[in-house]
């Protein structure tokens, strides 16, 4: 449950690292090309942060699959490190991502961190991924749709 909190944080900190506090127009009076500007932008955002997303989810499941080969018990903590550092640099990547993409993205982070909460307790059979698939499979539907 801390590193959810601590991810939280991070999100939190990383998007108001780039608020000024200062505005040179406000929404309603910016034109149209400065509004379909944006929307390129985010798809860009998107884009980037989908490649990005994409590859932390296969580097991390790449060194959970090593960490698993260990073995119990030591084995159960290297993979709920695994799980729990894979999260956390989720996070990182999502910042430019649209709304789409970030909330798939969290829900991702989610099952990664719940499956290194249930590898932490030492299960004595290998947890379900069920829940990570599903959300990785919305990550690359909303990353498909921009």
């Amino acid at each position: 449950m801390r590193l959810r909190s601590l991810c939280c944080v991070l999100t939190t900190a990383f998007a108001l690292a780039g608020c000024t506090g200062t505005t040179t127009a406000s929404p309603s009076t910016a034109p149209a090309s400065s509004a379909a500007a944006a929307t390129s932008a985010s798809k860009a955002g998107s884009k980037t942060a989908c490649t990005a997303l994409s590859a932390d989810i296969a580097d991390t499941l790449t060194k959970v699959a090593e960490a698993e080969k260990i073995g119990p018990p030591a084995g159960h903590n290297a993979v709920s490190a695994q799980y729990s550092a894979g999260a956390a640099v989720l996070y990182s990547h999502m910042i430019d991502a649209s709304q789409s993409v970030n909330d798939a993205a969290k829900q991702v982070a989610t099952a990664m961190s719940d499956l290194a909460d249930t590898w932490a307790k030492a299960p004595k059979d290998k947890p379900s991924t069920a829940a990570l698939t599903t959300a990785i499979d919305k990550l690359k539907a909303a990353c498909g749709t921009g």
